[in-house]
């Protein structure tokens, strides 16, 4: 496809000449013969410049050739198309600038810029007396900034008349074009007013709109990635084996694997029936694989499976989806009740049994007693061995429902074979907390619940010890004894009456109530005494009578 600036590269790498560019250059010889420009040179300075031409194609041929387009191999004059990729740093930042809006998104960096598309006519007074005609078509540049590549390209040729000038005008482009535009930091793509500002003749294209730019340059930049990358060796980070691009599978999310190990990867899955997890298989990015790029991994029959596997899990996981319990068949449920449009079968969504509007709905307790007693009746009646397969289901359900916790989001029974409380579904493929069956959120995780539950524990526990400690207080009668120093109740521990405060770690007297220092200096037969028994400690305890004192004698 022709570029708004003159010529592409066509399938296969090959460059494709601009009809504009070719007719302008054609145009300009036929003007400046036309008004006499270009003088009238001898048969042996004729030949001479000939010589000069083809030893000068050939040398551009020589280091240029993947990029150059010889249009006529011996046509006269000569003129040729040539590409040229500007050398630019790794990662150079691209700044687009919209007249009149201040916050566009505009600031990004490219690998590659579109190349600078020269076209040269070598008239047959050239080296010796006319310069090349040339026109020049850049995509990302306004016609204002290539006239500037133009006029100092005219300049190039004036600064050495007569001699050849091609080869020099390519390095000059490809290494400087970037500086003499002032793009050192970064290219800035801005709004024009050409109307303005001098436009030469030989700039090739229309006026570009800045959007456009930006999007010629990123989708430029994508397609010479893409074709880099192709090109070049990789390693998998899966088994750890280098091919070609071209062998790899790259992801929207960037992350790529080689396609051997896709294919397996992919096709696991959707054996195991765990397609929920058939993501980006790297572990710190979990992107989604289009079905598209499934389709090509897996073939029509394992694709197939997968379509029908990801319609179950997600019908799984709507809440207001039921399945029949004579064709296993989806219906939306309705208030605890759904129709099959299948079998046209009503029945109730929590018993799975037929509807029973006003009818009290059987747990599956109730509903396997009530089995049960079917089948003692069954057993006497007809003689039958064995309980019936309805009673073994049930039974099985019932042990399931005692020991497994329902997903929150799906209501799907999980079972914790080890580990720790934070859990997957494999249904519906959302995390919750096995300790507390709550959805797990960035403010409630598994390792918080389980500190809370700890705190709880603890905080029960003491209360719980604290309360039988009063008890026992209060049963055996302890007089409390405040601390003199922070007021906290402490109390005796038997008769003793140095009494250790919790509170502020202060000895005290339980007598005289004032802070100890000493024990040696406060007790004695000069201080209190440190053991003796409170009044009302005496008087709470029961008394025994003479009788038991005299058995006890």
């Amino acid at each position: 496809m022709e570029s708004p600036h003159g010529a592409s590269p066509g399938e296969g790498g090959a460059l494709s000449p601009s009809p504009e560019a070719v007719g302008m250059l054609h145009e300009m010889a036929l003007r400046d013969s036309q008004q006499g420009e270009e003088p009238d040179l001898p048969d042996e300075q004729l030949r001479s410049n000939d010589q000069l031409q083809k030893d000068e194609m050939l040398a551009v041929e020589a280091i240029y050739g993947d990029n150059l387009n010889i249009l006529g191999e011996n046509s006269v004059p000569r003129y040729f198309q040539i590409y040229v990729y500007c050398e630019i740093p790794d990662g150079i930042s691209v700044s687009a600038e919209l007249r009149g809006v201040d916050d566009y998104p505009t600031k990004f960096s490219v690998e590659h810029l579109a190349p600078i598309s020269l076209t040269c006519l070598m008239p047959p007074s050239y080296p010796s007396h006319h310069s090349p005609y040339f026109t020049l078509a850049v995509q990302w540049l306004d016609s204002v900034k290539i006239s500037s590549l133009c006029d100092m390209l005219e300049s190039l040729w004036a600064q050495q008349p007569g001699q050849e000038v091609v080869f020099e005008w390519v390095q000059w482009l490809q290494s400087s074009s970037l500086s003499h535009l002032g793009f050192d930091d970064g290219i800035v793509i801005r709004d024009s007013d050409s109307t303005m500002d001098h436009v030469d003749v030989r700039v090739v294209g229309g006026i570009l709109s800045v959007e456009d730019v930006v999007q010629q340059l990123i989708s430029y930049n994508e397609e010479q990635c893409q074709e880099s990358f192709l090109q070049g060796f990789h390693v998998c980070m899966i088994c750890f084996s280098e091919y070609k691009g071209i062998d790899f599978i790259k992801l929207p999310c960037r992350h790529y694997f080689c396609r051997n190990c896709m294919e397996t990867y992919s096709r696991m899955h959707v054996k195991e029936g765990s397609v929920m997890k058939i993501v980006c298989p790297d572990n710190k990015c979990g992107g989604f694989v289009p079905p598209n790029l499934l389709k090509r991994l897996l073939g029509e029959s394992d694709f197939e499976r997968w379509e029908r596997l990801i319609l179950e899990r997600t019908l799984d996981a709507m809440a207001d989806v039921a399945y029949c319990p004579r064709c296993q068949t989806a219906c939306l449920e309705d208030e605890d009740n759904a129709q099959c449009p299948k079998c046209l079968f009503s029945f109730c969504t929590r018993c799975r049994d037929r509807r029973h509007i006003g009818e009290k709905c059987l747990t599956p307790e109730e509903k396997l007693l009530s089995l049960q007693e079917r089948e003692k009746v069954r057993h006497l009646n007809k003689g039958g061995t064995g309980p019936s397969k309805l009673v073994d289901e049930l039974s099985s359900i019932k042990e399931i429902l005692r020991s497994c916790v329902p997903c929150p989001h799906c209501g799907t029974g999980i079972t914790r074979v080890s580990g720790c409380n934070h859990m997957l579904c494999k249904n519906c493929g959302k995390l919750f907390c096995y300790g507390c069956g709550k959805p797990l959120t960035p403010a409630h995780t598994s390792e918080q619940c389980r500190i809370d539950y700890e705190k709880r524990t603890a905080k029960v526990d003491l209360v719980d010890a604290v309360k039988e400690l009063q008890k026992k207080l209060k049963v055996g009668g302890y007089k409390p004894h405040p601390c003199p120093n922070c007021h906290l109740i402490t109390y005796k521990l038997g008769n003793n009456n140095h009494v250790f405060c919790e509170g502020c770690q202060v000895h005290h007297c339980a007598l005289c109530r004032k802070v100890v220092r000493k024990s040696s200096e406060h007790y004695g037969p000069r201080g209190c005494k440190q053991h003796t028994v409170d009044p009302e400690v005496a008087r709470a305890r029961p008394k025994k009578n003479d009788d038991s004192q005299s058995e006890s004698l």
